[in-house]
């Protein structure tokens, strides 16, 4: 911002005094029946359309979108339902194969030793590749292994899983207590579905949170994302309450409940998973290719105004002109870029959000997911129960994505990013306590089971509806790099760290608290819940501390331009008369 500053005091500036005799008239129009298109005038565009009903008119005034934004926000829209579907039936399905054959006590071990290290790689990889490929490449390149996974594991892996699985484990489908160490050692025995998780978790991180949120960010400004980013949710929160009826129906439609079956659903669920591959892939070069048309129509139309205002108003064109270097400077390699990045306070507080609200989640799902094992003891049961979970969770967000517009408006940037870890910490707390009495001290099990999963959908439901949006916005105004290397390093390392850092602290209290069972620990994972919320919501005043003293400063460079360009214009005119002063003595 300094730098910016400087430059403004250093304006060079070059002024070409217009007159009559100088500048050509412009030709005159030729007839025609259609008005004279007024550039300045985007917002009354459709004055000159034909009257009668409009669907496109009638959606733009409802959602304050104007007709020309109406095909970018709607594929925009699209996109973002498609990875949420396949982001929901993988958690379903992941969830469903650990913990009904490993025990929710395998979750941590899994997180902590596959798919950090994984994360980490990913990292590596997609920095790299980032460096070398075009963005369409990079997308692709990113995106086609997650789904030709889903597809092998569905017509491969699970169909021969008891050939390449290893010695026959002790079940924890029983419904009893499994220790730790058996649920670590459930995770190499069950390795097909121990990869399936890994590779679930990696596409939470790297589908919805890089993949689509980069591809907002790149096509979308940020006039435009204040009206849009609360509003792709609302079309991307249905995909929850499709995926949940379209795995119900799949899972209702096997002849029994048998684990033997499960393989039908699961080839059904990646044929499905494969077709939304091909329209992911479709959209992403239709909003790009829109992007470019609208830039370029953009640029057209800023000429004309400039021209317009030269010819018919006579009026003085300033070139402003800022010094800048143009040798090329060597790429950075990614150590040194990452040490760059982390420099930048706001990246730190924004991996500060995510890491916390991942350390969050791991501490209350785990615990949920031990009294789900619990309550359903086979993979269709168990799956059944959170196609209905997922479902709830889709409802519920898509009735506060109807407000999170004005939540964001009346309540700032601030405030609505508070709405999230506070909701979370109040369900929290009931939740860790009634685990903690549990059946002995007069709460039953089917009680807790319903706090959690009331826990666990306000937890989700505010992640979609307001902490993804208000941390896309932080995104926009920083620079190139930060979007792409920072955003990966955000995102999917800040995510894998937190859920790192969560699954440790379980395995420590499996181990010293709860004799092999996840649930004794609820006391100590709920005063680590509430530690975690503390640096979350000292994060967010963080953050937006540094965007508000970011614009009192770029405020403070525009004045001055504007101020520069003030001075330039009062003395051309002092020129002018001057001039005009001369000629009349003449």
């Amino acid at each position: 911002m300094e730098s910016i500053r400087k430059t403004a005091n250093m304006i060079q500036t070059q002024v070409e005094a217009s007159s009559a005799p100088d500048v050509p008239p412009p030709p005159p129009p030729a007839p025609t029946r259609q008005a004279t298109p007024n550039p300045d005038a985007n917002a009354n565009a459709n004055a000159v359309a034909p009257t009668g009903f409009s669907l496109s008119r009638l959606l733009s005034k409802a959602i304050d979108i104007s007709e020309s934004e109406l095909p970018h926000f709607f594929s925009m829209s699209f996109m973002m339902f498609l990875f949420i579907y396949v982001f929901t039936t993988a958690r379903d399905t992941k969830d469903t194969l650990v913990v009904t054959n490993c025990g929710a006590e395998a979750i941590p071990f899994l997180k902590l030793y596959g798919v950090m290290p994984c994360a980490m790689i990913f990292i590596v990889a997609y920095s790299k590749l980032s460096e070398t490929l075009s963005k369409e490449a990079l997308f692709q390149v990113t995106l086609l292994p997650f789904f030709i996974f889903y597809a092998l594991f569905a017509w491969v892996l699970y169909p021969n899983r008891d050939a390449i699985h290893f010695i026959p484990a002790v079940t924890a489908a029983t419904g009893e207590a499994v220790s730790a160490g058996t649920a670590a050692l459930n995770v190499l025995r069950y390795w097909s579905f121990s990869l399936y998780f890994i590779v679930s978790e990696l596409w939470a991180s790297a589908g919805v949170p890089l993949l689509f949120w980069q591809v907002a960010n790149d096509v979308t400004s940020m006039e435009q994302a204040k009206r849009f980013y609360p509003l792709f949710a609302i079309t991307g929160n249905l995909a929850p309450i499709v995926s949940g009826k379209v795995m119900s129906w799949i899972v209702d439609s096997q002849e029994s409940t048998h684990d033997s079956l499960f393989e039908v659903s699961l080839k059904k669920l990646a044929s499905i998973k494969i077709a939304i591959c091909i329209g992911i892939l479709f959209l992403h070069q239709k909003v790009y290719a829109m992007a470019d048309e609208r830039a370029k129509r953009e640029t057209i139309e800023r000429n004309i105004r400039k021209i317009r205002r030269i010819q018919e108003e006579k009026k003085i064109e300033i070139e402003i002109k800022f010094s800048s270097n143009n040798k090329p400077k060597p790429k950075p390699t990614l150590m040194e870029s990452m040490k760059e990045l982390f420099k930048s306070r706001e990246l730190r507080a924004m991996g500060t959000m995510v890491l916390c609200y991942n350390v969050c989640i791991e501490l209350s799902e785990v615990l949920w997911k031990g009294l789900l094992r619990k309550q359903f003891n086979t993979q269709s049961d168990y799956m059944s129960y959170m196609a209905t979970f997922s479902q709830y969770v889709g409802v519920v967000a898509l009735l506060l994505q109807l407000f999170a517009s004005t939540i964001i408006r009346e309540l700032g940037w601030k405030g609505s990013a508070m709405i999230t870890p506070i909701s979370m910490v109040l369900l929290a707390i009931p939740f860790f306590v009634s685990v903690y009495l549990g059946p002995e001290r007069g709460v039953s099990l089917a009680t807790a089971l319903s706090i959690g999963t009331l826990q666990n959908i306000a937890s989700k439901v505010t992640k979609y509806s307001l902490f993804d949006p208000c941390k896309e916005m932080a995104y926009i105004p920083l620079g190139p790099e930060a979007k792409v290397k920072g955003k990966a390093a955000v995102d999917v390392l800040g995510a894998r760290l937190g859920r790192s850092i969560g699954s440790a602290s379980q395995q420590l209290m499996v181990f010293l608290i709860g004799q092999g069972s996840i649930l004794p620990c609820a006391p100590a994972l709920g005063t680590l819940y509430v530690v975690a919320i503390l640096f979350w919501t000292n994060a967010v005043s963080v953050l937006n501390e540094l965007f508000v003293e970011k614009e009192d400063k770029l405020g403070e460079v525009i004045r001055s331009v504007i101020a520069a360009t003030e001075a330039v214009q009062k003395k051309q005119a002092e020129i002018a008369e001057k001039k005009k002063a001369k000629e009349q003595e003449e």
